[in-house]
Formats: structure tokens, C-alpha cells, sequence
């Protein structure tokens, strides 16, 4: 009768730790979702600075700081004038550290183009969790290599 009841205590704690990581994953994957929905819609508006606004201030990627992601993102308007981010899954690395892999989906009245991220450039595509909210990190790489 005791091993009956301690088999059931222990999966009865195993159910519960493991609804803990799941749920963390699904809440994660709705916040860092709605966090690129907000990066396109503010893309979408010209605010350049609602943008940053998502970026982590360490943010390092590929060598370029957020300075170069400024730009890039400047560049990207003056080309553009709307963003459309399509989710296709995000790998979790630890509690803190996310990839989001994306097509984003850039259009102007002469031109579409689509991104594979974080395999074309991956300028939003690596997260960190900071302070209970995702904020856009870059690789931490000065090189060009993957991390």
C-alpha cells in the first residue's frame, strides 16, 4: 500500500512539472508572436523608434550593434513600405535565449521580397528574455558565423 501510494505521488509530480515547462513554452511562444507582430505593425507605420524600442540594448549580431540594425531598418523603409512576419516555429534554448524562424514578407508598390530568417540575414530573429519580457538580442557574434 506505501509503494502504491508513493508511485502515485511521483507521477502525480511529474504531471505537474512538466505542465510548468509547457505552459512556460506556450505563454513564451504567444509573447515573442505578438512581439513580431508589434515589429511589423510598427515597420508597417514608419515608427523606426517603436522598433528599437523591442531591441535589447546589448544587442549584437553578426558585428553590427543596433546603431547598424537602426539603419538597416531605415534602409529597409526607404525600400519598403510593408512588413508581414510569418511565424514558422521558435526553437527554445534554455529559459532566456529563443530563435524565432521566420519568412518575413517585404512589399513596395514595385517590388516583393522574401526573407528565410534566420538563415538571410537574422536581424530579428534571436530573442533573450529580459526582465519577464523578449526583446530582440542578435546572435552575440562580432564574426559572421553562426551561433
Amino acid at each position: 500500500m506505501k509503494y502504491l501510494g508513493l508511485i502515485s505521488l511521483i507521477i502525480i509530480l511529474l504531471l505537474v512539472g512538466s505542465c510548468d515547462k509547457d505552459s512556460f513554452e506556450a505563454v513564451s511562444q504567444k509573447e515573442i508572436r505578438d512581439l513580431l507582430y508589434e515589429l511589423s505593425l510598427d515597420f508597417n507605420l514608419g515608427n523606426a523608434y517603436g522598433m528599437l524600442d523591442k531591441v535589447h540594448n546589448d544587442y549584437l549580431h553578426k558585428g553590427n550593434i543596433v546603431w547598424h540594425l537602426n539603419q538597416e531598418i531605415l534602409d529597409r523603409m526607404a525600400r519598403f513600405q510593408l512588413l508581414d512576419i510569418e511565424v514558422l516555429y521558435i526553437e527554445f534554448q534554455g529559459d532566456r535565449y529563443a530563435v524565432a524562424h521566420t519568412r518575413d514578407h517585404y512589399k513596395s508598390s514595385i517590388e516583393d521580397v522574401t526573407y528565410n530568417e534566420p538563415e538571410s540575414s537574422g536581424w530579428f530573429s534571436y530573442l533573450y528574455r529580459d526582465n519577464g519580457a523578449w526583446l530582440i538580442y542578435g546572435n552575440q557574434m562580432w564574426a559572421k558565423g553562426k551561433r
